[in-house]
């Protein structure tokens, strides 16, 4: 009868051990990561067939838009830094539309300002905190865009938004 007390009291422990287990388990696995560090891979030219299966056919490219470093996000955001004469910077993300990773120093305290305007038949959203973060994002053909910039001169982002919305785009390179 002793044993029999022992070996339903080991049961109930060991099926109470599995509940806590099996708990704790599926609670780590729903809580979402801290960690906001993004995965970058350099490349030489925007063409991100072998990993993502698209590439950037045309972006500006002048005198006063001079592209910098070509990155790979996460195995599937593109971005590309600009150096903008005088001494400025900006940076131009492509992703396939859905799969667009905001930068999370522009989302951190909000925009104090969103507006809606057209560009080239496209709806373009501006986001801007004055004398701070300004963002520009338009989809075409199934890529989204976001054109930033974390130091902005006053009224860079809007100036440079027809350049980069009417001369860039994306193309699937999988298909071809």
């Amino acid at each position: 009868m002793v044993d029999l007390l022992w070996f339903v009291l080991t049961l109930i422990l060991l099926a109470a051990e599995t509940v806590v287990l099996v708990l704790l388990l599926v609670l780590r696995w729903k809580t979402p990561r801290t960690d906001t560090r993004e995965t970058r891979t350099e490349y030489l030219q925007p063409n991100y067939n072998e990993v993502a299966g698209f590439r950037l056919a045309a972006y500006p490219d002048n005198e006063i838009i001079i592209p910098q470093r070509c990155w790979l996000i996460e195995s599937e955001v593109a971005e590309l830094d600009f150096v903008i004469v005088p001494g400025r910077a900006m940076s131009l993300r492509v992703a396939r539309s859905g799969t667009m990773r905001e930068p999370t120093n522009l989302t951190v305290n909000g925009y104090e300002r969103t507006e809606k305007y057209e560009i080239d038949g496209l709806t373009v959203t501006q986001k801007q905190n004055t004398g701070r973060y300004t963002s520009i994002s338009w989809t075409r053909d199934g890529f989204d865009y976001i054109l930033y910039s974390q130091k902005p001169e006053m009224n860079m982002v809007s100036g440079l938004a027809v350049p980069f919305i009417t001369n860039t785009r994306a193309e699937e390179t999988w298909r071809l």
